[in-house]
């Protein structure tokens, strides 16, 4: 189950980037002898999470465009067995949605194709 505060979210969602943070951030740069100097250190925060990859209701996006939309939030979310806590990714666009069968007059059972941008920060 997925659950961002108390929110479920559908469970076919997938992590996307799961596997494309780098925890270590590195800067090298040559001296005026030529030899190299490195910089490391962990990251301690930003992990990116974006879910996609499936369908929720018309009512539950509104729900979730509520959260994205408050500034200075955080967000507890659980998945896979674990709870972190996020914040939007407001540098990109937080929320995205397309409707799965167009419609002038939507309804709340009608679906959207869903993707969040939240990232760790705690």
């Amino acid at each position: 189950m997925i659950t961002l505060d108390a929110l479920t979210l559908p469970d076919q969602m997938i992590w996307i980037d799961e596997f494309a943070w780098r925890p270590v951030v590195q800067r090298t740069e040559r001296t005026l002898t030529g030899k190299l100097f490195i910089e490391e250190a962990l990251m301690q925060k930003g992990r990116p999470i974006t879910l996609a990859g499936d369908w929720v209701t018309r009512a539950t996006l509104q729900q979730l465009q509520t959260l994205a939309s408050a500034a200075s939030t955080t967000h507890t979310l659980v998945i896979q067995g674990q709870t972190y806590t996020v914040a939007w990714r407001h540098t990109e666009q937080a929320l995205t949605a397309e409707p799965i069968k167009p419609v002038t007059d939507p309804g709340d059972d009608d679906f959207y194709e869903l993707t969040l941008r939240l990232m760790v920060v705690a």
